[in-house]
């Protein structure tokens, strides 16, 4: 068993600059929430683990941390669960209604999204968010997003992600105040789908 504190195991470098980095990472997330169903370029130099993105993994370097459990696919998470305890201490939960955090890696494997920890009414910020790794995005084409930070309507099409997802999708947003927020990651792009929004076809 790998001991991810061990510093004699040799893993795969985090972020080149580690301040300069995560600051433009969170900077694009931010960026990503405020303008749902836009398209927000997340480039950034480094090696990361299959089957992570360079762009998942700057998001998780700069949002994870000690106090942030993380939920993700026991069956695929592989070499990415000691590097993401040893850049960023995060505890692994084994189940996702105990996690502020889920990791997945494939849009078409998306667990049901009442599985994870949707807040409670005193405190609706202690959701989770969910980081969902997509193929990629095509804007001007596919479902229809309306809500708060969208001017009137965006048009997006998710690639890799199961029809089931914008079901679950839609339980997620009658729940508001309550519910998940969400993350979609290409290789290159990052896409902010905040619980306010409403997808239609």
């Amino acid at each position: 068993m790998i001991d991810p504190f061990d510093n004699h195991v040799p893993f795969l470098p985090g972020f080149l600059d580690p301040v300069l980095d995560s600051q433009y990472t969170f900077r694009r997330v931010l960026k990503a929430m405020a303008h749902p169903a836009r398209q927000i370029s997340l480039e950034i130099e480094m090696q990361v683990p299959p089957p992570l993105y360079r762009t998942t993994g700057a998001i998780c370097l700069t949002l994870l941390d000690l106090r942030t459990p993380v939920w993700m696919d026991p069956a695929e998470r592989g070499e990415v669960a000691p590097w993401l305890r040893f850049h960023c201490g995060c505890p692994l939960v084994p189940f996702p209604s105990n996690a502020r955090f889920g990791l997945i890696f494939r849009g078409e494997a998306v667990p049901p999204l009442h599985q994870f920890n949707l807040g409670e009414d005193e405190f609706p910020e202690g959701s989770a968010t969910l980081i969902i790794q997509v193929k990629g995005f095509t804007s001007g084409i596919g479902k229809i997003f309306r809500g708060p930070g969208i001017k009137t309507t965006e048009r997006l099409a998710v690639h890799g992600l199961s029809d089931e997802f914008w079901n679950f999708w839609g339980l997620n947003h009658r729940l508001y105040p309550l519910g998940v927020d969400v993350l979609f990651a290409s290789d290159s792009a990052v896409v902010g789908l905040p619980r306010t929004i409403q997808v239609t076809e």
